[in-house]
């Protein structure tokens, strides 16, 4: 659903931070095309698990460029980027370890660990330096709440999963939880690309030192 509005918005949208997410967007989709393809149609589950594994470092490496482009610390900002090289090293590793190389959810748990660290710090400098617009009406803000809810609801659920997926009635549970949040995290994103279709400006740069010593100013009608 939120693919069909980033192909439309993307020729439109001049704004770098947005092109670099339809970019992401449109790439995740592709990668889901073929992850879906080697399952189902070549019914090769080696290779399957291979694209799904670069698919979920595919997915951390996007999210997380996007925000650096909203986070003005520039050691917090240089640490996001390092973080795929971690990320990458643990996901091979757990590829390599699995057993019979069945698929695990620990790089999805490692996922949904960091996404929202990192997005908590974007909301942070956001309500620090956000000062012309209200915090809403930024598309990253509909975007950071969207992959909020998604990774904090699907924590538990990927940690949890080689217990839920024994039975019937409890990957019955496991897949209405994750297709609520992954429904509620669609929402989002296209309630924040249709805001970006009216959002005026970034102001995540103010002109203004926001810790001015305001006391020290001597007012010009002084009686």
């Amino acid at each position: 659903m939120p693919f069909i509005f980033c192909v439309y918005f993307l020729r439109k949208n001049k704004l770098k931070d947005l092109k670099v997410f339809f970019v992401s967007t449109i790439s995740l989709f592709i990668s889901i095309i073929t992850v879906i393809t080697f399952r189902y149609v070549f019914k090769s589950y080696t290779t399957y698990l291979i694209f799904l594994r670069f698919f979920i470092v595919l997915e951390f490496a996007l999210i997380s460029f996007y925000f650096t482009y909203h986070i003005l610390n520039p050691i917090a900002n240089k640490i996001i980027r390092y973080l795929l090289i971690p990320f990458l090293l643990f996901s091979i590793y757990d590829y390599l370890s699995s057993i019979d190389k069945t698929f695990t959810y620990y790089p999805l748990v490692l996922e949904c660990l960091l996404l929202p660290i990192i997005i908590l710090v974007f909301f942070y400098e956001r309500m620090k330096h956000s000062t012309k617009y209200p915090i809403y009406s930024s598309p990253a803000f509909w975007i950071a709440v969207a992959f909020l809810i998604f990774s904090t609801g699907n924590f538990f659920l990927f940690l949890f999963s080689k217990m839920l997926i024994q039975d019937l009635n409890s990957k019955l549970l496991y897949n209405n939880i994750y297709g609520f949040f992954a429904i509620s995290k669609n929402v989002l994103l296209c309630i924040g690309i249709i805001v970006a279709k009216n959002y005026k400006g970034d102001d995540e740069r103010p002109d203004i030192n926001t810790t001015l010593e305001l006391d020290t100013f001597i007012p010009f009608n002084k009686k």
